[in-house]
């Protein structure tokens, strides 16, 4: 895996960031990382600390899960998704692995920072806070929509 540096105007193109002023993003610039995965490659494994967001920018990423009978694909991510949220959480572990499927660019994002930045205070930082939960939000709903999923495999439902 290389690392790259990563600018403030770069941070002001993702989803997460936009219409933030790029002064506000320059501290999170200067700890930001733009990683290139080669096809394979691991980004990180379960039960590692978690303390990155990673927006994917190029390629993707699959996610997967240790279970009693082996892995399970969790989540595929694609350019433009957002990983990693649960970091934001105190003592927080990756609860999958993740490995890049093709060639893969990843901008990783240190959690401290972010959380700096959206502590501020301004109407700016509140408008981070509203994203980051939105993402949270998101994320419990497709965890519910593939738990209603469960068990329906196979269900006869007419005939």
């Amino acid at each position: 895996m290389t690392a790259r540096s990563v600018s403030s105007d770069d941070l002001a193109s993702l989803p997460l960031f936009r219409d933030l002023p790029t002064d506000e993003l320059a501290a999170l610039a200067t700890v930001a990382t733009r990683r290139h995965l080669a096809d394979g490659e691991t980004l990180f494994d379960e039960g590692e600390a978690a303390t990155t967001l990673f927006h994917v920018i190029r390629g993707g990423l699959v996610l997967r899960a240790g279970g009693a009978d082996g892995d399970v694909i969790v989540d595929t991510l694609a350019p433009g998704e957002l990983l990693g949220w649960s970091a934001i959480g105190e003592g927080a572990t990756t609860l999958s692995a993740a490995r890049a499927t093709g060639d893969t660019e990843v901008i990783a994002l240190p959690v401290d920072p972010i959380v700096d930045l959206a502590a501020g205070g301004s109407r700016r930082s509140a408008l981070l806070v509203r994203r980051l939960l939105g993402i949270a939000a998101s994320h419990l709903q497709a965890s519910r929509q593939q738990l209603l999923q469960v068990g329906r495999e196979g269900v006869i439902s007419g005939g």
